[in-house]
């Protein structure tokens, strides 16, 4: 019983730990630290609502290449900084951030 239990304390003492087996790279002497992911979405660039100056923001072409729905029914996709938004093309009125609707090829 007392063998056994010194080979279980063996085994123990030996296996990586959980931390350093997270680790892309543990090297004697060094810490790994994990950085939390934001839990609140980021505030956009623009606010669902706003009315767009002309001119300032360029539309996005070939909406299906990055995995969104076709246009219609007379708004349009616009890239304002990193995000997407489909904006009303008349009023040129945000009507909602489609970021998340996009394919790995937006980013």
């Amino acid at each position: 019983m007392l063998g056994r239990m010194i080979i279980a304390a063996i085994c123990v003492a030996t296996l990586p730990s959980v931390a350093l087996s997270q680790c892309r790279i543990a090297v004697a002497g060094t810490a790994c630290v994990s950085i939390p992911k934001p839990t609140a979405p980021r505030p956009g660039p623009v606010a669902i609502g706003e009315v767009l100056e002309r001119g300032q923001y360029s539309m996005l072409m070939n909406a299906t290449y990055y995995g969104l729905p076709r246009v219609s029914d007379g708004w349009v996709y616009m890239r304002i900084e990193d995000e997407i938004y489909r904006v009303d093309w008349r009023s040129h009125e945000v009507l909602e951030r489609v970021t998340h609707l996009a394919s790995r090829n937006w980013y």
